[in-house]
């Protein structure tokens, strides 16, 4: 699963990632990209163009690109971001904010189901330590290049694997 990455900012350039609950149709994904080519020629801080970009990747994902270092988004601009990522969800009838549902790979197809039924999916045996997710909670251009669809033993979710019993 390739990623291809639009921007030229630098790697350590901070990154947010809002997940969809659902694939969306492309109809959809054009639909958020108008909603983003409306905002981000906009999005400053205390009155001070941002570095940035905003991409979408497999029509799931929504990933918010900030240079840090030539101007740190204010918790003001943040907000503005969030502002647009909610009129997205709303346009489309879709949730960017629910934590619950992961994404993996399967059967080289992106798959989802909520953190439970992954769980359950790992304990079974149909998913295991090495299945590709995607981390969400990587914070850099860098970390997401290199380290946002990996193996479950190398993410966060390794701590939904079974227990050994000794």
């Amino acid at each position: 699963m390739t990623l291809d990455i639009q921007n030229n900012l630098p790697l350590n350039s901070r990154v947010w990632i809002y997940q969809s609950n659902r694939i969306l149709t492309n109809e959809e994904t054009a639909k958020a990209q108008e909603i983003i080519n409306g905002f981000l020629p906009n999005w400053k801080s205390h009155g001070k163009e941002l570095e940035a970009a905003i991409e979408l990747y497999h029509n799931l994902f929504i990933v918010v690109f900030a240079n840090e270092a030539a101007e740190a988004p204010s918790g003001c601009s943040i907000d503005s971001s969030v502002g647009m990522i909610k009129q997205i969800q709303s346009a489309l009838n879709i949730d960017l904010f629910d934590r619950l549902t992961l994404a993996y790979i399967k059967d080289d197809q992106i798959a989802l189901c909520k953190l439970f039924h992954f769980e359950e999916k790992l304990k079974s045996g149909e998913l295991n330590a090495e299945t590709l997710v995607f981390n969400n909670l990587v914070s850099s251009k860098e970390m997401l290049i290199s380290s946002w669809l990996t193996p479950v033993k190398n993410s966060w979710h390794n701590q939904l694997l079974p227990k050994i019993k000794a």
